[in-house]
This record gives C-alpha cells, structure tokens and sequence, in this order.
C-alpha cells in the first residue's frame, strides 16, 4: 500500500499543477479581455499600428500585478 501512495501523489500533485497554471492563463487573458472593454482601449491599434511603447509597458505592468494576484489566490 505505502508503494503505491507515492506515484498517486505525484499524478495529483503534477495534474492540479497543470490545472491551476492554465486557470491563472485564462484567468490573465480574461483580466487583459475585460479591461479592454472596460477602459474602451484598442489593444491591436496602439501596439502594433501606433507602435505605443509606454502602453506596451502598461500592459506588461498589469499582466504582471494580474498573474502575481491569481498565482497567490491559487497557491492559498
């Protein structure tokens, strides 16, 4: 019985890994989604189009504050 609790663990312990990083990636995308809509911006057009560095760098700030968020929600 204690041979086989291992492998067991390890198969729960990888899994609800994988679980839980491609909840906080949805999550994240969800979060970046949603403040397009709410702050009416245009992701696509001032990246790519304007070439908008700071708000590039506005963005990176927010998925960053969003994935710490989750990730210590997650690890709770």
């Amino acid at each position: 019985m204690i041979a086989t609790a291992a492998p067991l663990a390890f198969l729960w312990s990888f899994f609800s890994t994988i679980l839980y990083s491609a909840l906080g990636i949805v999550l994240l995308l969800l979060t970046l989604v949603v403040a397009n809509k709410v702050f009416r911006l245009n992701l696509h057009r001032e990246l790519v189009d304007e070439h908008n560095t700071a708000f590039g760098v506005m963005i990176a700030g927010l998925a960053i504050a969003i994935g710490l968020i989750i990730a210590g929600t997650i690890t709770s």
